[in-house]
């Protein structure tokens, strides 16, 4: 489902349509701290909308799992694509990254990996690697522990499931993928 063109389809027409409004923003507020905000706003509109819906989604998966802590929930999905922070992407131009990574991983692998040393092909690096670059950015404003580790390994893409997937990365993960 992750990469069904109905899927995406959806994903682009939310992105379109959705505004983030103050509501969003006072939720935000309520789970991050003044730094994290401060990332958190650098993000375009229609990523910070889908952190919102993402994070709720996890608020609401807490309520089945009593045993963990919804407040970290919360924050993983909101700063789960704080990395993207780095792209400076437009709607278009994330669509046109989403549809070359579907239609053309290969191609848009190789362009990836060219971005991590060429200035051109940047934007492909940061969106292919934005959980690793998102840690990073985290860990410079003191977020340190397991939400740095699950942010970074959040694109099952990037990062495949392996043996031990804490309960939190499956539930992001499952969360993330899902309109």
């Amino acid at each position: 489902m992750l990469a069904s063109p109905w899927y995406r389809f959806r994903q682009f027409y939310f992105g379109m349509f959705s505004r983030y409004a103050k509501k969003d923003a006072v939720f935000a507020r309520s789970y991050l701290t003044i730094e994290e905000m401060s990332l958190f706003n650098q993000l375009p509109g229609f990523e910070k909308k889908h952190a919102v819906v993402v994070a709720r989604k996890m608020l609401e998966a807490s309520y089945g799992h009593p045993e963990l802590d919804a407040r970290k929930l919360v924050r993983l999905g909101l700063l789960h694509d704080i990395g993207k922070v780095l792209e400076k992407n437009s709607l278009i131009t994330k669509s046109n990254l989403v549809i070359i990574r579907y239609f053309f991983p290969k191609f848009y692998n190789r362009l990836a990996d060219f971005g991590k040393d060429h200035r051109r092909f940047r934007r492909f690096y940061i969106h292919k690697h934005h959980g690793e670059a998102g840690a990073r950015l985290l860990e410079q404003i003191g977020v340190s522990g397991e939400v740095l580790s699950i942010i970074a390994r959040h694109d099952p893409r990037v990062a495949p499931l392996g043996e031990e997937v804490p309960i939190e990365l499956q539930m992001l993960r499952d969360a993330d993928s899902t309109l």
